[in-house]
């Protein structure tokens, strides 16, 4: 049985969309759960969508086929995400009424708690995803989850041809990784597991996940993340992640520390981060860099709240002067986020440059600090401005090359075509 409902529905997203326009016969509620989450997400705070636009854009953008998407509407009108404005049975247009402040993926999950019930196969993948999401594991290790083996191999095999897990050999050993979470460098994290086994990388994840940002010199320094200890073998795989580029930690340079590098849990795969987020993701990392480094590592006044710190410069558009500013957040200026205002004795005013872009990785930064995750990184905003568009002309437009998409399926294990050309065998007897 599954356990964590919203984990659960985190995995059918990433599976629907890894899946894209392949189908699994073997999957009955994750495709739908998916599909429901990757809606959601992408009509939040927009106003109201006619139908026929609605049904391109899922189609086009986000591999929701036509013949599925009235379900998939009805499913989320039940939870109140959205109002049907119907005239007798044909759909006029939708209301998106997502909540901004609730989590998408726990609501959605209480609505698949007494509702959904997930096959053996389902709640398998479901299980492995979870393990693969805190560290990369052997092949071997997945066998010991408890299901038959002929349900694991057939599990690893949809899911490596689905595009959700990936395979890697290091050192004679299958390493297996989601590529939603160590996508980046997987042969690194291959190695290290086949090396040393992934207890250590999981634990190094867990504190890296509560506490983004922290500096590697100091970690070095303490053998600890925050208030937890790490003994000297995980200080140097810490390390070796940082230097072979598996956690790409952004840098700051100051008079009084020097280069100071800055941790974080590994950049999310294309799955779970859309490639027109990226910039903005890599900003959000400077962000807290800076802030961690005005907390830890001060020249002489520590700040005592990034969080504090971040809420005041997105609700204000400014940080008063300091003596600190100006090597603290220099990188922010080069990287256009802020620009540094020079108000006399080595103070500086930091200035928020005012961009869509910028609030949102001020946005991402804070819950990087806060929670330790992000949301909305997955989506894809030429989906929203489709969306936006009263004409159909502008959506068609986009997709005017494409006459007929081919809908893929995960090739069928021979039992399964053995029992397929049983089953017509009979039926022509």
């Amino acid at each position: 049985m599954i356990g964590d409902m919203t984990k659960a529905v985190n995995m059918c997203h990433d599976i629907q969309v890894s899946l894209g326009n392949k189908s699994v016969t073997e999957y009955e509620s994750i495709p739908e759960l998916g599909m429901m989450v990757r809606l959601a997400l992408h009509i939040r705070g927009l106003p109201q969508i006619p139908y026929e636009n609605l049904k391109l854009v899922a189609d086009y953008f986000l591999q929701i086929h036509p013949v599925i998407i009235r379900n998939i509407i009805k499913d989320l009108a039940e939870i109140d995400f959205l109002k049907i404005d119907s005239e007798g049975g044909t759909i006029k247009s939708i209301l998106p009424t997502v909540p901004y402040f609730d989590d998408v993926y726990t609501q959605i999950g209480k609505y698949a708690q007494p509702d959904k019930n997930f096959n053996e196969h389902e709640q398998l993948i479901i299980e492995i995803l979870s393990r693969l999401s805190n560290a990369p594991a052997s092949r071997g290790a997945l066998y010991e989850i408890g299901a038959e083996k002929k349900l694991t191999q057939k599990a690893l095999k949809i899911g490596t041809e689905g595009g959700f897990l990936v395979e890697r050999e290091a050192r004679g050993k299958k390493i297996m990784l989601s590529p939603a979470y160590f996508m980046d460098n997987a042969e690194v994290y291959a190695d290290l597991v086949a090396t040393s086994g992934a207890k250590q990388i999981r634990k190094i994840n867990e504190l890296l996940k509560k506490n983004q940002g922290w500096p590697l010199s100091l970690i070095e320094y303490r053998s600890k993340i925050s208030k937890s200890e790490i003994n000297p073998e995980e200080v140097n795989l810490l390390k070796r992640l940082a230097q072979d580029g598996a956690v790409k930690p952004p840098s700051i340079t100051t008079s009084h520390a020097g280069i100071t590098y800055f941790m974080f849990t590994p950049t999310p795969g294309n799955v779970r981060l859309h490639p027109g987020k990226k910039e903005i993701y890599e900003r959000a990392l400077a962000i807290v860099s800076a802030v961690r480094q005005g907390q830890l590592l001060p020249r002489e006044y520590a700040i005592k709240s990034p969080q504090a710190i971040l809420h005041a410069l997105r609700r204000r558009g400014y940080l008063n002067a300091s003596t600190e500013a100006f090597e603290q957040y220099k990188r922010l200026s080069l990287l256009h986020i802020c620009t540094l205002q020079h108000s006399g004795r080595g103070f500086y005013e930091v200035r928020l440059t005012e961009t869509e872009e910028n609030y949102e990785a001020l946005d991402i930064a804070i819950s990087l600090i806060e929670t330790g995750d992000v949301a909305n990184i997955e989506i894809d905003e030429r989906a929203r401005i489709a969306l936006k568009k009263d004409s159909l002309e502008y959506i068609e437009s986009m997709r005017s090359s494409i006459v007929l998409r081919e809908r893929e399926n995960i090739s069928l294990s021979p039992e399964q075509k053995e029992e397929i050309d049983n089953l017509m065998l009979a039926g022509s007897a």
